[in-house]
């Protein structure tokens, strides 16, 4: 029998040895980094490496979120035009004019910003589908079924797709499908635990709501270098608010509990709007994940703000949304003012010593536009509603009278 060279020896004891130390390494890294893909979350089915592919993927996304946003539902409509119906101010625009269209660009960022909760709740599932469970109620009664969600997720896919080309790699956009396909089992789930139709049929037709007025305000996309005409902002005063945010958004997870439980102890009544915490100690609620998944809604409302004080059309499209949304739910214009005091209030504890008079006076120069916009719009969604009511009541009081056979009499009384 041959015996082992010296380099069969190196080869077989030694080589063994190397790639074992090295694997060891590289299992070492991947637990450090996030390149381990057999570490699986059990509730999404997700590896920590395919959880940052995901996050990585969106941040560059994020760089241009406006432009990505606009491009994702630009690719909705032209794929599935039936669902630019869906949107009352939006469905009479031809497809070409809604790429420069404000309210285009509002609704993007709004869903960008419901994307990014669901993206910073990866790690949380318990988080996760408490958010995925909200978005489905906040759909209720808006005809938007499953396949509208999936169709979402074709066209998110394409635009990475476009925008990113090679860098957007089969394994990102693996990761994507499946924490997709999770996002929409979840919301699924939620629409069948509350009775709402997961499919739509043919004789379906889309519903319209009270429709936001104009704005009336004298908009621009960008304004002067020295202060903004809509919001009465210099730009010394936006990046005060800006470099805050900044500094807010580090710890936003605790930062967003901590908003909510200022609003129920700093506004009266505020609390009773949400049955699920109605009677209990804003103090028992720190460890609620329902307060802190509500928190950061409105944590990447005031994101939505920030980024676009510079984008006046879009700014104003996106606080008359915010009163629609809101109206039919109870919240008054009070609680909206109340928020306006908490939120500074959240923002001088967490951002300290570096929240200065400056830039607490910036904020409430910014929250005073925001309140002004949605008490406009309240009251326009008020006077509306009067009068609806006048011809309700006339033909309530006609009825009435036909009923008591009192036409002739009411007429001659008249």
């Amino acid at each position: 029998m041959a015996q082992p060279q010296q380099g069969d020896r190196w080869e077989g004891d030694w080589g063994g040895a190397l790639k074992q130390m090295w694997q060891s390494i590289v299992n070492a890294v991947g637990g450090i980094f996030g390149t381990d893909q057999n570490d699986i979350d059990e509730a999404t089915g997700l590896s920590v490496y395919e959880k940052n592919l995901i996050r990585s993927s969106w941040d560059q996304a994020m760089k241009n979120k406006k432009e990505f946003g606009v491009g994702v539902f630009f690719k909705l409509f032209a794929k599935d035009n039936p669902s630019q119906d869906l949107f009352e101010q939006l469905r009479d625009i031809p497809l070409e004019e809604l790429k420069t269209n404000k309210k285009m660009k509002a609704h993007a960022m709004r869903v960008m910003a419901s994307l990014q909760t669901l993206v910073d709740g990866l790690d949380e599932p318990e988080l996760l589908m408490e958010m995925l469970r909200n978005v489905a109620k906040t759909h209720r009664g808006q005809k938007v079924f499953q396949r509208h969600y999936e169709i979402l997720g074709e066209v998110l896919i394409a635009q990475f797709e476009e925008d990113f080309k090679n860098k957007f790699t089969p394994k990102m956009r693996d990761a994507w499908l499946k924490a997709y396909g999770v996002m929409v089992k979840g919301i699924m789930e939620e629409y069948d635990e509350l009775g709402m139709q997961t499919h739509d049929s043919d004789d379906e037709k889309t519903t319209s709501s009270t429709k936001p007025t104009e704005p009336t305000i004298e908009t621009t996309e960008r304004e002067s270098p020295e202060c903004c005409k809509v919001t009465g902002l210099s730009v010394c005063e936006k990046d005060l608010i800006r470099k805050s945010w900044v500094h807010f958004m580090k710890n936003k997870n605790e930062n967003a509990t901590l908003l909510i439980i200022n609003l129920f102890k700093m506004s009266e009544g505020a609390q009773d709007q949400f049955q699920k915490f109605k009677d209990t100690n804003p103090d028992d609620l720190v460890d609620d994940i329902r307060v802190r998944s509500h928190g950061l809604r409105v944590i990447a409302a005031l994101n939505s703000v920030v980024d676009n004080l510079d984008d006046t059309d879009c700014l104003v499209d996106m606080l008359q949304h915010v009163a629609h949304s809101h109206h039919p739910r109870g919240p008054t214009k009070r609680h909206f003012k109340d928020l306006g005091g908490v939120v500074v209030a959240t923002l001088d504890h967490a951002v300290g010593k570096k929240f200065t008079e400056d830039t607490k006076n910036a904020w409430v120069k910014a929250y005073t536009v925001i309140l002004s916009v949605i008490e406009k719009e309240y009251d326009t969604i008020d006077g509306n509603a009067n009068e609806d009511k006048v011809p309700d009541a006339e033909a309530k009081r006609n009825e009435e009278i036909r009923a008591n056979g009192d036409v002739k009499k009411a007429n001659t009384e008249e």
